[in-house]
């Protein structure tokens, strides 16, 4: 929120923006007409979605317009080419293909020392040959276990529930509001079409109702019948889950988390009673991951905001007409304010569609020429324009043909040459053979309905400059009667746009009142209800604002938003109301959800609100003291070209129905005013809605969802297919490719062992590739960070004032520590915002460093479950092998790091052409850094290439992502990388055959030297081919050792994918110690700097802080007190375990005592290793000892508290664990709640009294709250609180014979009652033994 200001003339004009016309740096500035723009605009987003390559543009386009499409198509990554001279002079644009590849020649030589690593790794463990079959294409389709992949492990996923019948709602009062809502009026007509259809589709206008009331009728209706019943409502973003969630609960009378609840992404308020729950699409389809089943218990699913049509929710769509033909209990209702009603009734058969009128109040608007004349526009060079005008005229046709319309703008200037001759009165006679032709062109219109024949009318009009209002030489009848006279409305408005006389009689004098009858339609438009809006040409725009418009955007380019136009707007909206106070607010999703809901708190009395918002106020967010809306028209919006795979976020026009939802933002609590900065020409040429987000948004995470999605039986292509608006095949097929490149699938289409894992992450599949590269690499810590960071957004904001940018830049290269990298930037950022955080400063850090606190807190809940995801599909162990330690051994080493970048980011590689001083890529043969990239500095220039080559320490760098802009694509979040790093880590895992020629020189040869005596420099090359345009040259005996080096870690990856849990052998440690002595020597050699610290771990957190940053489980949880000191390091018990990064992991320290490695022990208590027996491996002791050091450097561990929970019968467990909640006696709660608020981890090791087992453990995850539960079947217990399992199997009472409790008498652990706390040695030398049969069930 900004400063409270008092609102005057000065203020509104205090600051400006730059000179209207003022285009990006280096660009020239073109102005050309409104209509050229729109026409140009309509034409290239056509040939965009549509399968032609190319596209041809008349020659009677003038040179200003021909400069206008050359930067249009540049800036979409199109080649344009001008051809010929003078009128025959045409302009042509081409999409790109792979054909103009570039394909360098990429050296790769290898250091000394590198050679001498690979070969004594080889010596000592050579290439099998069922090493080199494995790395062979497979010839048949393997299809994978049924238990080769859990698909209830996926995280992100709604809870478990069943459906029940609601509770009354409570009198609220907010009872009369709902009753004045539109909606209310028909609630028993759609409570009956919902009981009697499938699919209902429900379109009601902004302010009727339908998303807060519509559930709410479900609740009630099933409430009344006692029908019992389960509800989801999925959003299309997070704010409005929870905003609809909180107004839905306080209509009932209720807090959210009851009945009505909410989740989203790392938060939820929901509890076991919840029936109505509110959650993202994303979060939705995660559940539908773990198959159709997870439906069976939903009675209602429904779809609000539809007509934001973004990808996930079309894929939703497609996947839920499938359900609804399996499960046949399940209703969908899909709502919206605009809704293609034609397509969704087509898509989902005959459904019954509600109609709901708005409950707001009149709204009046104003479009760009109303407000150009309200506040008095002018310009001085208006005399200097009309003279330019009156040079040249320009007229815009466009001519529909044959369902396809082709764009002709044609120039007509004075000195055209004329086949007219003038007679002394006036009177035109045309040439013999022109007379003929306009005769024969009306007759064929009005006789044969030949729309073709407008084509040949508007040249000879506009070539041959026959008059518009030209007669029929025998009918006397004009084009623009028999156009009127068969109903031809769009020629109609073209030929009123070039001066057609509408009073024009024909020869038999009757014509004109069947002419005026016809043109009845054009005439009533401005009379239209004004809750709609209608398409109006420029017909309907008076002679004055058409000149107003096109002196306007003469003077400046509607391309981007004119703040001199909203300031000078806003000055006129103060000038005629009361002046006052105001306070500004923004709203957009890149802040906390705290900070959002201020802009939707009424103001105080006297003070003017002022929302600056983006695109997220259309969805279902209401603000109900808006009066003034400010539409822009405009919206950020990315797309992705799929022959080019470079991304685009650009600011494109909205679409009919979008500007119908900014409209509809004013007027909720009196009569408000909207104003459209976009002429009424412009809005009746918007799209009806705007592009689906499936036909330009990547396809390789949706593609791999459908294979978890779809029937085993049907290909990705056929699913797709099915969407409401399906993407093109080829996108669809270069998608496929693409997983298939990356080894997520295989040649058949099926996923492979990768590709299950990567289905199962909550990240994309290359960034998914780029953890589990980095588990296996063992640096798992900061990959994790710069992984989430990449799949949330950049955590550096662009500050506000241009004067700071390059102090944004500097704090970003700061960050890097000379290391070439953004990536390093993004972890250093990070690392240095969690150790503010520890101190309690990281506000004012973010505020100082140019960061965004949002982002930053959302990266850490994404580290969280994303970690939490890897233990659960076990990739990360609790302890011995794979545990937090191991998997993060070489996070310390950067080039070990940038290892697992390059096999995730691959194929997003860029090559450093030296000679032609360049940058180039596999399909871009010149490319940018980004502005944003600490790079940039580097950036090569033609006028000083030397120097800013030079200044390059590789000739390889990895990207995230590539953008256009204008004409060049750019790179940005790069990292310079040594070429053995792409060699080995580039590419798909099974090459071909042809990729390497056998080598000449034998592997075992160590003692031949690298050249031989010829005098030749070539004969001994030899290429790796890694793909088409990844192929090195290098010496054939480099050659051989990298292609094998290469065998032996694609060959340890697929085993770890395959299988996480085995152990480590000899041969694959010193695979990975021979790839960091590799790695780090290439480093070494090419100068790069190797930083410290970047392996340092984030601060443990507490069980209740992790749950507080992650997942909101109750609104009645206390705000815990962190007892974490950060200047104090303190151990608080011999055994202990720790909450890492908010993720539960109570067996990650357990059982380790805090002594001298020599002294005794007791051998139940100690850690026992897996690895096998030829693995020499350090003693228990030792890896106690080193364990305990390495838990005395971490500031904060938290102390864990055991107790035994008894049950009197199995099933109460078994609600327990599918719950995840748990009642025991009053007498237990006291000292279970004061252990809680103590900061304690509480573990409840559960026992079924009588059957010889413990029956797993669990932790505590909540405070025990008020509310009882029905379920327990037993008297007496207290109130529900959270718990989460970590381990469901049982354990017999005969492996616990030696475990004795000392606070129990040291009686043995299964003789304890109900609520027994044990001795903490104790309890973790229990949870050993769960621990130590991981995976498997103890019998």
């Amino acid at each position: 929120m900004l400063n409270v200001g008092t609102v005057s003339q000065k203020s509104a004009k205090c600051q400006k923006t730059p000179t209207r016309g003022s285009v990006s740096k280096g660009l020239k500035e073109i102005h050309i007409d409104e209509e050229v723009k729109i026409a140009v605009n309509l034409s290239l987003e056509r040939f965009r979605y549509s399968d032609q390559r190319e596209m041809e543009f008349p020659s009677s386009l003038s040179s200003t317009e021909r400069a206008f499409i050359h930067r249009m198509a540049q800036s979409l990554g199109y080649i344009s080419k001008s051809k010929g001279k003078g009128p025959n002079r045409f302009l042509t644009i081409r999409k790109k293909d792979g054909s103009d590849k570039p394909r360098p020649t990429m050296a790769l030589t290898l250091s000394h020392n590198s050679l001498y690593f690979i070969r004594s790794l080889l010596q000592r463990f050579p290439v099998s040959n069922k090493d080199r079959t494995d790395m062979q294409p497979n010839n048949k389709s393997t299809l994978l276990s049924d238990n080769s992949c859990d698909r209830n492990k996926a995280s992100g996923r709604l809870n478990n529930g069943i459906p029940m019948v609601p509770q009354r709602r409570s009198p609220s009062e907010l009872d009369s509001f709902r009753r004045s809502l539109p909606v209310h009026e028909l609630q028993r007509e759609i409570i009956q079409l919902i009981r009697e259809n499938r699919v209902v589709l429900v379109v009601g206008e902004t302010g009727s109702g339908k998303t807060t009331q519509i559930p709410q009728f479900l609740l009630d209706e099933c409430s009344r019948n006692r029908e019992p019943c389960r509800i989801f409502c999925t959003q299309p973003r997070r704010l409005a889950a929870i905003a609809v969630a909180e107004r839905v609960a306080a209509e009932r009378g209720e807090s959210v988390g009851q009945t009505v609840g909410y989740h989203i992404r790392l938060e939820s308020r929901v509890s076991p009673k919840t029936l109505l729950t509110f959650c993202t699409v994303g979060v939705f389809l995660r559940t539908l991951m773990a198959g159709d089943a997870s439906l069976t218990t939903v009675t209602h699913l429904i779809v609000v905001s539809i007509k934001t049509r973004d990808g996930l929710t079309d894929f939703l769509l497609t996947k839920m007409r499938d359900v609804l033909q399996k499960i046949p209990t399940l209703k969908l209702i899909l709502s919206s304010a605009a809704l293609d009603i034609d397509l969704f009734l087509q898509y989902f058969g005959s459904c019954p569609v509600v109609h709901l009128k708005g409950r707001q109040f009149e709204v009046q608007e104003f479009f760009l020429e109303d407000i150009l004349r309200l506040i008095g526009f002018k310009k001085k060079d208006m005399k200097k324009y009309k003279e330019e005008t009156q040079r040249s005229m320009k007229l815009l046709v466009i001519i529909p043909l044959k369902s396809t319309q082709y764009l002709l703008y044609l120039s007509l200037f004075d000195n055209m040459n004329s086949l007219v001759s003038q007679n002394e009165n006036g009177s035109e006679q045309l040439e013999p053979w022109l007379q003929k032709e306009m005769d024969s062109c009306i007759s064929n219109i009005f006789l044969g309905e030949d729309q073709d024949a407008f084509i040949q009318l508007f040249n000879l009009i506009l070539y041959e400059s026959v008059s518009v209002d030209y007669m029929h030489s025998e009918t006397g009848a004009t084009p623009l009667m028999v156009a009127a006279g068969r109903g031809f409305l769009t020629q109609m408005e073209q030929l009123l746009n070039m001066g057609a006389d509408i009073n024009m009689k024909a020869s038999n004098g009757c014509f004109t009142s069947l002419f005026l009858s016809l043109c009845s339609p054009l005439r009533e438009v401005s009379n239209l209800d004004e809750s709609t809006l209608v398409q109006s040409g420029s017909a309907e725009v008076r002679t004055e604002e058409q000149e107003l418009l096109k002196l306007y955007h003469h003077s400046f380019d509607d391309e981007w938003v004119d703040l001199d136009l909203i300031m000078d707007l806003l000055h006129n909206i103060f000038s005629t109301t009361s002046d006052g106070e105001y306070q500004v607010f923004t709203l957009h999703s890149d802040m906390q959800t705290l900070d959002q809901k201020k802009a939707m708190k009424p103001s105080a009395s006297g003070v003017r609100k002022i929302i600056l918002s983006t695109n997220i106020a259309e969805t279902s967010i209401t603000i109900n003291d808006v009066v003034f809306v400010i539409d822009s028209g405009k919206v950020k919006e990315k797309s992705f070209d799929t022959l080019s795979h470079v991304s685009m976020l650009k600011t494109v026009w909205v679409s009919k129905a979008s500007a119908l939802q900014r409209k509809g933002r004013a007027g909720r609590c009196r009569p408000g005013i909207c104003y459209h900065l976009f002429s009424r020409l412009r809005f009746s040429n918007m799209l009806d809605f705007q592009v689906p987000q499936l036909l330009r948004m990547p396809l390789q995470e949706l593609c791999l969802q459908t294979k978890l999605l779809a029937p085993s039986s049907c290909p990705v292509t056929e699913f797709l297919s099915k969407a409401p608006q399906p993407p093109a095949a080829h996108a669809v097929r270069n998608a496929v490719h693409m997983l298939k490149t990356i080894d997520a699938m295989d040649q058949y289409e099926d996923l492979t062992d990768l590709g299950y894992h990567l289905a199962d992450l909550p990240v994309e599949p290359h960034l998914g590739k780029m953890v589990l590269c980095a588990v296996v690499l063992k640096c798992l810590d900061p990959i994790l960070t710069i992984a989430c960071t990449l799949a949330y957004r950049d955590p550096f904001v662009l500050p506000a004032q241009g004067s700071q940018k390059q102090a944004a830049l500097h704090c970003r290269k700061r960050f890097t520590s000379n290391t070439f990298s953004d990536h390093m930037a993004l972890l250093r950022a990070f690392q240095a915002w969690q150790k503010a955080r520890i101190d309690g400063w990281e506000r004012a850090f973010c505020e100082k460093n140019f960061l965004s606190q949002a982002t930053m807190d959302m990266i850490l809940g994404m580290r969280t479950q994303l970690l939490g995801q890897l233990r659960a599909i076990g990739f990360v162990r609790a302890r011995g092998g794979s545990d937090i330690r191991d998997v993060n051994l070489n996070s310390e080493n950067w080039a070990v790091v940038k290892a697992a970048l390059v096999a995730g980011m691959y194929p997003n590689l860029v090559h450093v052409k030296r000679e032609a001083s360049l940058l180039s890529s596999n399909r871009e043969k010149k490319v940018h850094f980004h502005p944003t990239s600490v790079l940039s500095q580097f950036q090569l220039k033609e006028n000083s290439p030397a120097k800013s080559v030079q200044a390059l320490p590789t000739d390889w760098l990895i990207y995230d992502e590539m953008s256009r802009g204008n004409r060049m694509a750019s790179v940005r979040c790069c990292s310079m990388v040594t070429p053995i790093t792409v060699a080995i880590f580039g590419g798909c895992a099974q090459l071909p055959c042809s990729a390497l020629q056998e080598p000449s020189v034998s592997l075992c040869s160590s003692d031949r030297p690298l050249n031989d005596d010829s005098d030749s420099e070539t004969e001994d090359l030899a290429e790796v081919r890694i793909d088409d345009w990844l192929i090195f040259q290098l010496d054939r005996e480099a050659e051989g050792l990298v292609f094998e080096l290469r065998k032996k870690w694609q060959n340890l990856f697929i085993k770890r994918i395959r299988c996480p849990s085995k152990p480590w052998s000899q041969q694959d440690e010193a695979i990975i110690r021979t790839l960091v002595s590799v790695l780090s020597a290439e480093e070494q050699e090419a100068g790069l700097q190797q930083p410290t610290g970047i392996g340092q771990r984030p601060r443990p957190m507490s069980s209740e802080e992790g749950s507080q940053s992650s997942v909101k489980n109750s609104k009645n949880s206390p705000q815990l007190p962190s007892n974490t000191t950060h200047d104090k390091y303190q151990v608080v018990s011999k055994t202990c375990s720790v909450m890492y990064c908010g993720v539960t992991d109570p067996c990650f320290l357990t059982g380790l005592q805090l002594c001298d490695p020599h002294s005794s022990g007791n051998a139940s208590c100690s850690v026992t290793s897996g690895s096998p027996s030829d693995s020499p491996s350090p003693s228990s002791s030792e890896k106690v000892f080193t364990a305990c050091k390495d838990l005395l450097l971490w500031p904060c561990v938290v102390l864990s508290r055991y107790f035994i929970m008894k049950s009197s019968n199995i099933r109460n467990i078994e609600i327990s664990q599918q719950k995840g909640i748990w009642s025991t006696t009053l007498n237990n709660e006291a000292k279970l709640t004061k252990a809680f608020l103590e900061n304690n981890l509480i573990i409840l090791i559960f026992s079924v009294q009588g059957s010889g087992h413990f029956q797993g453990y669990a932790h505590m995850a909540s405070a025990i709250s008020k509310e009882s539960c029905q379920d327990w079947g037993f008297m007496g217990l207290g109130g529900v609180f959270g718990v989460e399992w970590i381990h469901k199997e049982s354990v017999p009472f005969q492996c616990t014979q030696h475990i004795h409790n000392p606070w129990n008498d040291n009686k043995k652990v299964q003789i304890s009652r109900d609520g027994q706390e044990l001795e903490p040695h104790a309890g973790s030398q229990l949870l050993l033994l769960w621990e130590r049969n991981s995976g498997s069930q103890v019998q």
